[in-house]
This record gives structure tokens, C-alpha cells and sequence, in this order.
């Protein structure tokens, strides 16, 4: 929905009002984009399984793997043909970057193919694209050949190619309006105050490492694959 436009606006004191119905969110091409985000994440959980456990688990996991590795491919790309036809947004006046955050100050049309723009300005982003689809065929070959390692971490690029797709065509978009695309968010006229940004990076810079670290120690703890026997030696607290 936000690659189609959600329709909102903004009033003169920049209140915010929805003119839209929750059953028009799901629409063909949203639950399109909802079933490669399911396809993608499944295999994840996919190839993550076949690293935690053994024997008949482990098989259905490959199994799984091998199937929604390649319904990810199949969607990924029939979204992608998709996006090139429908109108994406473009700024044609204001929105510059260092001007004062207000989503009214800028102009923005809407244009067929629009959403395919940043590829032609930023060569580079098509590495995005690829990368996905590239990963996700590495994941069901590799998970074909039972390498589970190397499999989950070919998912895991899945992951990252798809999701970056979708932010390297919206950019510099954030929440486009489809009934008043002046109103549409983007980057830089969505962002907090000044004070705001200061003091959540040094917030971040405090706690994310706290994060990084307690997290690591729980996949430490919880390592190695799940078996029955260990589920028996570890009766009262393996869960």
C-alpha cells in the first residue's frame, strides 16, 4: 500500500485525516507484496530450523526451505514487473533536504513508472534486486544440499535484498498520499526536531550495544540443535 499510496492529507494546521477503508488495503497487489513478505519469512524460519534440529524435523525444514525459497523468487519478481507498472511519486518543487520539516512545502505529481527512477539515477541500487533473488536461489540450492549454515545465511540476505527493494524505490518516500500528494511524507519533512534526533543518539549509542550483547548471549545459551535428548535431560528448564 505504501508503493500504491495511502490516502490521507494534511489540513492548513498539518492535522492529519484518513479518507481511506481498511478492506481497500487489501487489494491484489498488496496481498501480492503480503504473500512474498510471508514466502520470505518462512524461509528463514525454514533454513533456521534446519540448523536447530535433526533427522525428521530437519527434513520437512529442508523441504520447506526448497519450496518457499522458490515462491519467494517467483513473487519477488512478478511484484517487481508489478511496481514498473504503477504510478510512483515524484517531487518536482521544494522538499529539498535542509528546509524546514513541512510535508505542505513541497510539490509532488504522480507518474507511471516513477517507483523505478532511483535504479537509473543510482546504478547501484540494482544490487538490491539481485541480491535477493540471487540469495533466495542460493538458499534452495544449498538447503537441497543440506548445508543448513550456509542456507540460513543465504535466507538471510533474502531478507535483506527484499527489504531494501522496497525502501531503494520509495526513496526519498516514506508514506505517500494517493488523494493529495502534497501531503506525502518523505525523508526529510517526517523527521524529529533537532533535540529529538541529539538525544536519541546518544540513547542508541548507550543501549543498543546492551541489546547486541544480551541478545548474543541468549543465542550462546540456546546453541546447538534441539533433540529429543536433550529435551528429556533438560526436562525443567529447556523451556
Amino acid at each position: 500500500n505504501l508503493l500504491q499510496g495511502v490516502p490521507f492529507h494534511f489540513d492548513d494546521t498539518l492535522r492529519v485525516f484518513y479518507e481511506g477503508s481498511f478492506w481497500a488495503l487489501l487489494n491484489p497487489f498488496a496481498l501480492l507484496c503480503g504473500l512474498v513478505s510471508a514466502s520470505m519469512i518462512l524461509l528463514q524460519g525454514a533454513t533456521y530450523l534446519m540448523l536447530r534440529t535433526e533427522e525428521k524435523m530437519a527434513q520437512r525444514a529442508r523441504r520447506a526451505a526448497m519450496l518457499f525459497g522458490v515462491l519467494t523468487i517467483v513473487l519477488f519478481v512478478l511484484g517487481g514487473l508489478w511496481v514498473g507498472h504503477l504510478d510512483g511519486y515524484v517531487i518536482t518543487a521544494g522538499g529539498e533536504a535542509a528546509a524546514q520539516s513541512n510535508p505542505l512545502a513541497k510539490t509532488v505529481v504522480r507518474a507511471a513508472g516513477a517507483w523505478l527512477g532511483n535504479y537509473q539515477r543510482y546504478p547501484l541500487t540494482m544490487a538490491l534486486p539481485l541480491l535477493g533473488i540471487v540469495s533466495a536461489a542460493a538458499a534452495v540450492s544449498l538447503a537441497a544440499v543440506r548445508k543448513a549454515g550456509l542456507a540460513f545465511i543465504a535466507s538471510s540476505l533474502v531478507q535483506a535484498g527484499v527489504i531494501g527493494t522496497a525502501g531503494a524505490s520509495l526513496f526519498p518516500f516514506l508514506l505517500p498520499s494517493s488523494s493529495d500528494p502534497r501531503s506525502s511524507l518523505t525523508a526529510w519533512d517526517a523527521t524529529s526536531s533537532q533535540m529529538t534526533l541529539n538525544t536519541m543518539f546518544w540513547a542508541a549509542l548507550i543501549f543498543t550495544p546492551i541489546v547486541l550483547s544480551y541478545t548474543a548471549w541468549c543465542y550462546r545459551v540456546m546453541r546447538g540443535k534441539v533433540t529429543e535428548q536433550h529435551i528429556r535431560a533438560n526436562s525443567k528448564s529447556v523451556y
